[in-house]
């Protein structure tokens, strides 16, 4: 059974370096190797942890294994916005309880009667998991337009038009 405990100082050094993870995970599902730097990583927490935002440490049998990341954006709504777990947990349903665990606590704050989750589209594994959860409506669709080559190949077919995923 995990835990979610609210970010404190003590858990900034593997904040960071998860958070570094997490960035180097997505860009290579777009064949990249970026990933930001420590003090990139850092102006994340100083956000995640801001006014609207809560940040908290997944805890497994007493060990840190990831983060969530939930954004009070306005009306009654919230976004859990990031979800990572170690790659040495993955596969053992931590991502799923954070998951329950953060919809508890969205559920409990006044007013709020929805949550949302952003994902990529190459990331199969979690939009597999988010569907499993529940998250079967379509909310919002994100488009983008790259300025330089675009890497992406695989194409998705949305209400009749086509995008590079």
């Amino acid at each position: 059974m995990i835990k979610l405990l609210p970010y404190a100082d003590k858990y900034e050094t593997i904040a960071i370096n998860y958070v570094i993870s997490f960035y180097g995970f997505h860009s290579s599902l777009n064949g990249k190797t970026e990933c930001p730097e420590y003090i990139q990583a850092k102006e994340n927490i100083i956000m995640w942890t801001s006014e609207a935002h809560e940040l908290y440490i997944i805890e497994d049998i007493d060990n840190p294994v990831g983060f969530i990341h939930i954004w009070y954006k306005g009306g009654n709504v919230a976004w859990i916005e990031d979800v990572f777990v170690d790659e040495a947990y993955r596969g053992k349903g931590i991502g799923s309880q954070a998951i329950n665990a953060a919809e508890e606590i969205i559920k409990h704050k006044d007013g709020y009667n929805a949550v949302c989750i952003d994902v990529v589209p190459q990331n199969t594994n979690a939009l597999s998991v988010y569907h499993k959860l529940g998250y079967d409506t379509l909310s919002m669709i994100t488009v983008r337009k790259e300025f330089g080559s675009n890497y992406r190949e695989d194409i998705a077919d949305v209400l009749g038009y086509k995008f590079k995923i």
